[in-house]
Order: structure tokens, then sequence, then C-alpha cells
């Protein structure tokens, strides 16, 4: 049995009325042989009045690969759901899937794009498929390993949050279109030549590219390089080291030596936030790690994190957290 911290799988639930008529299988049948990848990876197959679909898991320490092929005769509708709250990103290779994540809503998955997703455990979530074939790749990771990814993109690090805070709202990073190097890596995966003693560290290697390739992708190609993203990216060192203390858009933009438009157009592509968002951002953190590690009043608590005053910064702490700070230094330290 796989421990708690490891990262848990997708499992598609099927129509009750189905139930009766469905084979289970940890064996391929012989038209199926073709699409095996390895035969140390856990192969389930499943068939059912509406089709077969294969599920092919490898896991190590800190994620899981699950290989999925649908063949699906009639129309169906599939409840994916987890065991526990899952960071995971989602790779389509072949064909377009209609899903609802709960706390979402209705979400288009399209082939050849890739995704991170955060799904509550046992949520409500559902994924109409149409007659035709399907291929999807699905990536949990470990909290841990994920971790390592969140200083590189803020967006990273909210959606990590969601999983830790075991939120009931599912969240989505953006889908982005695969391009060659992507599907390369996602093909070395399932090549994997490796002997199996040295098959954990290569897999893992490949993961991080994946996810470097992704981050990049969030980032448009003019601001990964060059002087403009060398600015901005001078500006969020600043804003760290000083969003304790009162922070003007306009000086900001004149640091980065932009117009003000064109800083704060840059430095959402850049970062995926607004400027005022990432201020937010750093200071909401603060307060959260002042509240439970400290005896500080709420008044200064706001003050050391930049706000002017207990009221303001509780409504902005309240919309954040959706609960008071109050309320979140009892939780914490109940």
């Amino acid at each position: 049995m796989m421990s708690n911290q490891y990262p848990p799988g997708l499992h598609f639930g099927i129509p009750e009325k189905m139930q009766p008529h469905i084979r289970i299988s940890t064996h391929l049948p012989e038209q199926f042989k073709q699409y095996l990848l390895s035969p140390t990876s856990a192969t389930t197959y499943i068939e059912a009045p509406f089709g077969s679909y294969i599920t092919q898991e490898i896991k190590g320490p800190d994620w899981l690969i699950s290989w999925q092929q649908c063949f699906i005769r009639e129309k169906v509708r599939l409840r994916p759901s987890t065991p526990s709250p899952m960071l995971a990103m989602y790779c389509i290779l072949k064909g377009n899937i209609s899903c609802r994540l709960q706390g979402q809503g209705k979400l288009m998955l399209i082939e050849k794009e890739f995704g991170i997703y955060y799904i509550p455990s046992h949520s409500q979530n559902t994924a109409d498929l149409r007659s035709g074939n399907y291929e999807m790749i699905c990536i949990s990771f470990s909290p841990s390993f994920f971790s390592r990814f969140i200083s590189r993109h803020p967006s990273f690090e909210d959606i990590y949050q969601q999983q830790q805070k075991q939120a009931r709202r599912g969240t989505t990073l953006p889908a982005i279109r695969m391009e060659a190097a992507d599907l390369k890596v996602l093909e070395d995966l399932r090549q994997c030549p490796i002997q199996e003693e040295e098959k954990l560290a290569y897999i893992e290697e490949k993961l991080e590219s994946l996810l470097t390739l992704y981050f990049n992708a969030l980032t448009p190609k003019y601001l990964q390089n060059g002087e403009q993203a060398g600015k901005l990216k001078q500006v969020c060192l600043y804003i760290q080291h000083h969003y304790h203390q009162h922070l003007n858009i306009a000086d900001l933009s004149r640091k980065a030596d932009m117009h003000i438009n064109t800083f704060e157009r840059a430095f959402k592509e850049l970062l995926g936030v607004s400027p005022r968002g990432y201020i937010e951002h750093l200071r909401m953190k603060k307060a959260a790690t002042l509240l439970s590690q400290t005896t500080l009043s709420i008044k200064e608590i706001s003050y050391n994190t930049g706000y002017r005053g207990a009221n303001y910064f509780t409504a902005v702490f309240r919309k954040r957290y959706r609960c008071s700070p109050r309320e979140y230094r009892k939780n914490r330290l109940s």
C-alpha cells in the first residue's frame, strides 16, 4: 500500500448503472499489447459497456506518472477523483475532453496542451468523453517535489498553498500548447531506456525538465532574457526587501525605466500577477507567518507588513484566507 506521503493517483468513477457489467484485469488483451509501456508498470485494464480504458502507473517517492488510453464506443460521463489533495500536471496527447472541476466550473482539456491542476480530495468532478480514442498523461507531485519550483513563479506557490490548506475548491494554472521540446520529454519518459537501478533518477530529471519548460512557457519569450526582463527582476528583488514599506507603482516603474502602463503589463506577463498583487502576496505571506509564530498584536502585524491600520489589514487578510487574522491565529495554535 502506498504511504500517505506519496502523491495520490487520479481515478475515474464509472456510472453506477454500469458497475455490474465492467471487467477489470491487470493484463492487457492481445489487441492492446502495443500500448504496454513496461513490465514494471502497474497496469489496469477496464472494459465497460461504453468501451474500455487502460491505466499504467510508474511511481517514485515524490511523483506518480499515469498513462491513460481510452477507447470509447458510446458517449460516457466519468467522475475523476483522488483520495487526497492532488497537485498534478495533466497532458492531453489525443482528443478533447469537456470537464467540470469542483470550485472552478467547466473546463475544456485540449489535445496537445498541458496544465497544472489542484484537485481536492473526494471532490465532485466530471469528464465527458465522446466516441473516439484518447491518450492522456497525469503526473502527480508530492509537495516536497513541487516546492522546489515555487520560487520561480508566484502562481506555483498559490496553487501549492491550495494543496497545503486542503482547499475544497479546485484550482488551475493556464493550459499551454505543447511544443516539440515538451513532447520529446514525454516520449523520453515513455521509452525510458535506463536500467532499473537508475530509472528513478532518470525520470525525476525528466520531470524537472518538464516543469521548467512549463514555467518558461508561462513567461513570454521576450521577457525570459534580455535587459527588460533583468530590470523587472531587479524590481522584484526590491519589492521582496521593501514590501513592508509604502510602495508606489509609479516609483517602481521608474526603477524599471518604463512607462507605468508598460511596466504593469510587462510585470504581469513575467510573474502572472500585477505589481500590487505581488506586493499583497508577500505581505499576506509574512502576516500569516507572524500570526502563527509570534504574539504580536494584529495592529503591530499590520504595521510590520506595510499596512497603516488594523481594519484595512484585516479586510485584506479575510479576503485572501477566508477568515480573520485572529481566527487564523487561533486555528494555527489550537
